[in-house]
């Protein structure tokens, strides 16, 4: 393979221990049996064109791991498509980066040459809702999606004593909530609907089990930002922590003010006067 670094003699040769160089032989005789078929000589090449752009990816994200790896470059790994030392990186990725090996991708015969992510939000379109699973500001951002659910408000009020009939009645979603520039507090109302929704702008946080997956590229750029995009969407949920505490200190006032956000756009000052704004 041109292009990687591996252990060299004085001569500059790669240095391949009996079994590499037992597997490259018996690639090459497999290559040469069926070489007269055109098409098994141009998925031959695809593959190793394919395998070779993931080794150069693998040096250019992890060359330390690189560097100390022993996996064969020949012998299929876990992924029988793929070599032992490809396997190695898309187990880097999962470990180092964001899930990759889990729901959409357990099957051994799976080729990778896209890959999808699996969902980390709670899909409103097919799962019923398992109060002890969720976080009560979450469970909270789903009564404007369940209103004729009144499981949500009996949780509430059995919990916290949430008086619903003191409550401003949930009208359609103003414009307002929707957009970027918010105060502290009304943001966090803000994200917590955008989650609910599934409108964050976060791939990890809006696909849903329930549609087709969107299928990502093996180059930096895609792998780089979704790992960002990653550690963001376990941040929207650790920001749900400070919502949380709220219902604790003061759930009545809470609700208040979440849905007088949801009805005006702004978050109410005075209990029990919403705008119409």
């Amino acid at each position: 393979m041109t292009g990687l670094r591996l252990a060299t003699a004085e001569n500059g040769k790669p240095i391949f221990g009996f079994g590499e160089r037992l597997v490259r032989s018996l690639e090459y005789l497999r290559f040469k049996a069926k070489s007269h078929n055109a098409l098994y000589a141009c998925e031959t090449v695809s593959r190793v064109v394919s395998e070779q752009h993931k080794y150069r990816l693998y040096i250019e994200m992890f060359p330390k791991d690189w560097e100390r790896s022993t996996k064969s470059l020949h012998r299929a790994g876990y992924f029988k498509a793929y070599s032992e030392r490809t396997n190695e990186f898309f187990q880097l990725v999962n470990d180092k980066c964001f899930p990759l090996l889990e729901y959409w991708h357990d099957d051994p015969e799976l080729e990778l040459e896209r890959f999808a992510i699996p969902p980390m939000n709670f899909d409103l379109c097919c799962e019923e809702v398992d109060f002890a699973h969720l976080r009560d500001s979450y469970l909270a951002g789903l009564m404007f999606y369940f209103l004729e659910d009144d499981e949500i408000w009996n949780y509430f009020s059995e919990k916290y004593a949430v008086d619903k009939e003191s409550l401003p009645p949930i009208k359609v979603a103003h414009q307002n909530i929707w957009k970027e520039k918010h105060g502290a507090k009304a943001r966090s109302f803000s994200d917590l609907i955008r989650l609910v929704d599934h409108s964050t702008g976060n791939p990890w946080l809006d696909i849903t089990n329930c549609q087709y997956p969107d299928l990502f590229e093996w180059d930096k750029e895609t792998v780089d930002w979704l790992t960002e995009a990653y550690k963001a969407a376990n941040q929207y949920f650790k920001n749900l922590e400070q919502l949380d505490r709220r219902i604790e200190e003061d759930a009545q006032t809470f609700f208040y003010e979440l849905i007088s956000f949801w009805n005006t756009g702004k978050v109410g000052s005075e209990r029990h006067k919403v705008s119409d704004e």
